[in-house]
Order: C-alpha cells, then sequence, then structure tokens
C-alpha cells in the first residue's frame, strides 16, 4: 500500500529546517519537545514534561539543553530556578548533556578549553560541568564567565563551586555581560587601591578591614568624591579616635554641611569659632583645641590656592 499527504486540517505550525537536519541523530523525545515547544512556546521543563507525559524534567530538561545547542532555543538572560544560591544542592549538567550539547555549540569547547588555560592545568569533568551549566542554564555570556575565572584564579581561588557561587551572585546584582564584569572589575581595582591608601593615611603597617569598613571606605571616595587630603584631615580631627567609623562620622558630617576640601573645612570651623567668641567674649574657649588646623601635606596633593 502506497501512501500520500491528506489535505490538512486544523490549524499548522513552522518547523524550521534546522529540525528536519537533525532527525538522524535525535534522541527519544527530543523531536516532540523541539515540536511542542515551536508549537507552545514552553519551555519550561516540569510543564514540557507534565504536557507530553514524560519520566520527569531532567528528560525534557535534556533536550532543551540539545536545542539550545543546536541553534533552535536560545536563552532569555533569566535564570532558572536552579540559578538560585538558596537552591541546594544545586543542580548542574550531566557530562552526557554537556557533551550533546557542545555538538552543535563550538562555545562550550571554547570556554572549558580557556578555564582550563585560566585555573593553570586541566579541570576536572564535574568543573566543566560547572562552567558549562552557566553558560548553558543560566544564560550567563562565555566572556563574563572567563573574566570571572581569570579574576578568581589570580586571587588564588580556583575552586568551581566558589567561582560559581561569586558569579551568580553578580548575575543578582545586574552584571548580566563581559562588558559590565570588565567595568565591575575595574571598580574592584580602584576600591582595593583606595583601601591600600586609607592603610597609610591611617599610618597603619596593615589592616584588614570589615565589610562595613569597606563600604565606608567606598564611600569616602565614590558617594561624597572625597581625596586623600579630606580623608587625612579627618583622621587628624578624630585624634586619638581614629578608627574607621569614627573619622566616617566626622566625614559624613562635613559631607552634609556641603565641605568638599581642606578648605571649605577650616573655613566651616574659622566662622563657628567667630560666633562662638561673640556670643560669649569674657570665656575664651579654644574650640579647635590648638587653634586653626593647616591642610595636611600629602606628597602630589597639595592644594593649590
Amino acid at each position: 500500500m502506497t501512501y500520500r499527504l491528506a489535505e490538512h486540517k486544523g490549524d499548522s505550525i513552522a518547523v524550521p529546517r534546522l529540525v528536519f537536519a537533525k532527525l538522524p541523530e535525535l534522541e527519544e523525545d527530543w523531536l516532540r519537545v523541539a515540536l511542542y515547544a515551536l508549537d507552545t512556546g514552553e519551555t519550561d521543563p516540569a510543564r514540557i514534561a507534565a504536557a507530553l507525559r514524560l519520566k520527569g524534567p531532567e528528560q525534557a530538561r535534556t533536550a532543551l539543553v540539545y536545542w539550545k545547542g543546536a541553534g533552535l532555543l536560545q536563552s532569555d538572560g533569566t535564570p532558572d530556578a536552579r540559578g538560585e544560591l538558596e537552591t541546594a544542592p544545586r543542580a548542574h549538567l550531566t557530562s552526557a548533556e554537556v557533551a550533546s550539547a557542545a555538538q552543535n555549540d563550538p562555545a562550550i569547547a571554547g570556554l572549558v578549553q580557556e578555564c582550563q588555560r585560566l585555573m593553570g592545568g586541566v579541570i576536572t569533568q564535574a568543573d566543566a560541568n560547572i562552567f558549562v551549566s552557566m553558560y548553558l542554564s543560566d544564560g550567563m555570556p562565555v566572556d563574563m564567565i572567563l573574566l570571572g575565572v581569570s579574576h578568581f584564579a589570580s586571587l588564588g581561588k580556583r575552586s568551581a563551586r566558589y567561582i560559581e557561587r561569586a558569579l551568580l551572585g553578580w548575575q543578582r546584582d545586574g552584571i548580566d555581560s563581559g562588558e559590565a564584569a570588565e567595568r565591575y572589575l575595574r571598580l574592584l581595582d580602584r576600591r582595593a587601591a583606595h583601601e591600600e591608601e586609607t592603610v597609610g593615611l591611617f599610618g597603619l603597617a596593615d589592616a584588614k578591614f570589615t565589610k562595613a569598613e569597606r563600604r565606608a571606605i567606598a564611600d569616602w571616595y565614590e558617594s561624597f568624591g572625597y581625596d586623600a587630603a579630606m580623608i587625612a584631615e579627618g583622621i587628624a580631627y578624630a585624634g586619638e579616635k581614629k578608627s574607621v567609623k569614627y573619622v566616617n562620622g566626622i566625614l559624613r558630617a562635613w559631607y552634609t554641611k556641603g565641605y568638599k576640601t581642606v578648605r571649605d573645612v577650616m573655613a566651616g570651623s574659622a566662622s563657628q569659632a567667630e560666633n562662638v567668641t561673640a556670643a560669649a567674649p569674657a570665656v575664651q574657649h579654644n574650640i579647635l583645641g590648638g587653634g586653626l588646623r593647616r591642610a595636611p601635606r600629602i606628597p602630589g596633593k597639595e592644594e593649590t590656592p
């Protein structure tokens, strides 16, 4: 018996030629998942598994990973539920899923090879699965992953799970591209330089700041717009109480008053001294503890008159 196509009865959908090209190599249910996604637009593994009566969401997820690598699907930039750090343990793609996706996506092999180079040697298959999962499951760009691996490896942190937690944190904070990651790393470099400068201003041989102290120091430079001269002046005013917390109170008060330079501080102090003297001329209060301060001298940063 021979057959011919019957007359179309009902709606039809367009199926990309890519799907037909992959027919010879498709695993069981992968075609069903592709056709269902094309018809409904659904890409949630649990809902697809329920609709197609698959054994479980993992079957659907494996198919979706394949079709993403083949080019039928693309990441929408939104991490799935497995991207939340609160979910423990965090699931990753299996070695078979990674190998299958790599057949159609050359970026995966490049990602793994470059991670190996950056981490100084061959990485385990489990580590490779973690990095590829961030790319395929969490929609993280390859250049962002590689920038993160390079940064943390340079700090001696070569744990794939540590890097994963850090990069997912970046992603939740809105860092979602290689360009954004580069800007963030430059900001971290500037903050490290500011903290090192602050150590010198406090006259410490070495210091390990707490998270709150690091936020305060970042505010001095980034929010208040203060330079080393203003910070040195705040430290001088603090006297024996020269802790980051105490100096932060001084600098915050100056910022509230609109003081931007050491000259502003000196002018404000002089004005305050005149007001006190005019109000009570018979009492000689030395409110500045020894007269008006001069601007501290910092090599290469003297303020021009």
